[in-house]
């Protein structure tokens, strides 16, 4: 069944910018609009919720998209003399609080299940400069919002499938895929803070989470046209999506009994899975790249 973005809303990656160009901060100070444009890709081909898509994985297997969207939080853009410099983000269904919610998926497919109709593409503010060479910014909500009522929350804080609990928080990236001759029927990816510890699921910490597991992505924009995209073969590159670990939920859903099904995940994205923290600051992550016009 679809769901409508009216009570709630949906992901694809891949970042086209707008204003890389000849200088550095305003000196007076003034607000520049921001517009970081992000682009999904599977392989070399765009990602949707009808293709079935081949090689995926170390097996090679064959699989369909059946949902994509992740949180976005603290953007910065590189100034051309080398600061790095807040973006304020403005508030919209799509974000809010400084988040953002990439939605790929358009609830067709393999994606009506979970997904939503509406897409959002687009994280947009205000910095002091609108010219700038790279874009960095986390996939994950901050710990102060990651533990809301999310049948409360203002969007895109409310969005359907999003959220595990108020114990656990968000699910900050969401990549579920329907694997040809698995062994479940599903191989889904849950990104999202794990051992994080209050008196019941309904209750929220009061301390961070013992692993946050929230990647920190830095992408060079070489180019005023250059795209940051989302590549999800990239994502599950060294996983075996026809497997599943024994006693385990199905695909990666960050839990640490699950080091054999996350642990590639995990790399792809630059972070070692038994601390859930960035390795020399994410540098090592495969799965958000740029594409250069000809």
């Amino acid at each position: 069944m679809k769901r409508s973005l009216i009570s709630a809303p949906p992901l694809l990656l891949a970042v086209a910018t707008t204003g890389c160009g000849a200088d550095a901060a305003d000196p007076n100070g003034d607000s520049h609009a921001v517009t970081v444009t992000f682009r999904a890709q599977v392989g070399s081909q765009p990602a949707d919720c009808s293709t079935p898509y081949d090689g995926l994985g170390r097996s090679g297997s064959s699989a369909r998209l059946a949902d994509a969207r992740l949180f976005v939080s603290e953007l910065e853009i590189r100034g051309l003399n080398g600061e790095w410099l807040p973006v304020e983000l403005g508030n919209s269904l799509w974000q809010n609080g400084g988040v953002a919610l990439l939605d790929f998926e358009d609830g067709t497919g393999a994606c009506a299940d979970s997904g939503t109709a509406e897409t959002n593409l687009s994280v947009s503010g205000t910095s002091t400069t609108n010219e700038y060479d790279a874009v960095r910014y986390r996939v994950g909500v901050p710990f102060e919002l990651n533990h809301l009522d999310n049948a409360s929350a203002r969007p895109p804080l409310n969005s359907p499938g999003m959220f595990w609990a108020w114990q656990g928080g968000y699910k900050f990236l969401r990549v579920d895929w329907e694997v040809e001759g698995g062994v479940v029927p599903r191989w889904n990816i849950h990104l999202g803070s794990t051992g994080c510890k209050s008196s019941a699921p309904t209750e929220a910490p009061q301390e961070p989470c013992a692993r946050a597991n929230s990647a920190r992505v830095e992408v060079e924009l070489p180019d005023p046209a250059s795209e940051v995209v989302i590549d999800l073969s990239r994502l599950v590159e060294s996983a075996e999506l026809t497997d599943n670990a024994s006693g385990s939920p199905p695909g990666c859903m960050s839990a640490p009994m699950e080091a054999d099904d996350c642990s590639p995940v995990f790399s792809a994205l630059g972070m070692a899975f038994d601390d859930g923290k960035c390795v020399d600051d994410c540098a090592a992550q495969t799965t958000f790249i740029v594409n250069t016009p000809n």
